[in-house]
């Protein structure tokens, strides 16, 4: 069922401002919801909404909370997060660094006791559709197995760069899992009844399956590509606890089954301002010509066009814009439940 995106951000703002959040920052945390539904990613929308609110309610993430810089230097910032809730958080820390590229050419932010601040792309494409290189990865609780290991040690531990796209083309996103797949598809598959493919995780016994129980009942997602992924994975969990001070993904508290413990979870983000190294009129030309090389890219049989990063996506908003978002039966009950919860009609 198609559902249009100003209804859902008008009911999942309710809703979140219900379980505590403030106008702005619920404003904030379901614009980004539902910004990854939008893209045609469902594992980081409103399927989620459930999970988050129950935290909220439970006090486990701060509902008050505002984020405190510890160390301050022009192009450096360590951030404690307060348990805040993560995409507010992550917005926040996202638009200083912009602030402080402009000023000083770049700035990056180690971010500590954070929250799941969802999609990554939410926060680089902000930056980049103000000129800015942008980079944001975040930990979170262990789920995939390094290469050769027969144990989940890491989790799927986002990464997203984004640049500007120039005049012609939308900002250049990539926004990618660590693992095959990102661990909330799994969970999503649950909801609507449907299997995952094969190669995405494996069962409590080390086993592939296609079945999401398996995986959500002590199974393991994979490492993409297989050492390349596993070491980029061990690198984020690295900037998120070592440098950043959070969690590592080992003793991350569950983002789905804890509601007790706060996460503490890392980001590590920033952005670098390009004007710096180039000119406006410069960087446009050159990006429009390096990119169009590979829109005209010969293609394999049956493709119709090589695809830019992020420009699936980008093509996905612009029509569930139009068209509305696709919900399955899952979501829908759950969102139908939130809103009998706390008297807010959804689909009425």
């Amino acid at each position: 069922m198609r559902v249009s995106a100003t209804e859902l951000k008008a009911f999942g703002k309710a809703v979140a401002q219900k379980a505590g959040l403030s106008e702005q920052n619920a404003e904030v945390f379901i614009d980004s919801l539902v910004a990854a539904d939008l893209r045609g990613i469902g594992s980081h929308g409103v399927s989620r909404l459930k999970t988050y609110v129950a935290r909220l309610e439970s006090g486990v993430v701060d509902a008050s909370a505002s984020p405190r810089i510890l160390l301050d230097s022009p192009g450096a910032l360590e951030v404690d997060g307060c348990n805040m809730m993560g995409a507010p958080l992550a917005l926040q820390v996202m638009e200083l660094c912009v602030q402080r590229a402009r000023q000083n050419g770049s700035c990056f932010a180690a971010v500590k006791n954070a929250n799941h601040f969802g999609a990554g792309a939410y926060f680089t494409e902000y930056a980049a559709r103000k000129g800015m290189l942008a980079f944001a990865v975040a930990n979170g609780e262990v789920g995939v197995i390094p290469t050769g290991g027969a144990k989940a040690m890491l989790g799927t531990n986002p990464l997203s760069v984004a640049l500007p796209g120039g005049p012609k083309f939308p900002p250049v996103v990539l926004d990618m899992a660590t693992s095959v797949a990102a661990r909330g598809k799994v969970v999503l598959a649950k909801k609507n009844g449907k299997k995952i493919p094969l190669g995405w995780a494996v069962d409590k016994n080390g086993a592939p399956t296609t079945e999401p129980d398996e995986v959500l009942d002590g199974g393991s997602m994979m490492p993409f590509g297989g050492p390349k992924g596993y070491g980029i994975s061990l690198i984020i969990d690295i900037l998120c606890a070592c440098v950043a001070g959070a969690c590592n993904c080992r003793t991350t508290p569950s983002f789905w089954s804890d509601f007790e413990h706060p996460q503490n979870v890392g980001f590590f983000m920033g952005c670098i301002d390009l004007s710096r190294f180039v000119s406006a009129e410069a960087y446009d030309q050159a990006i429009t010509a390096e990119l169009q090389e590979f829109k005209d890219c010969p293609t394999a049989a049956g493709v119709e066009s090589v695809m830019l990063p992020g420009e699936i996506e980008h093509n996905n908003f612009a029509r569930n814009l139009k068209e509305g978002v696709e919900l399955g039966d899952g979501v829908l009950r759950e969102l139908r439940e939130l809103g009998e919860k706390y008297h807010i009609p959804f689909l009425e």
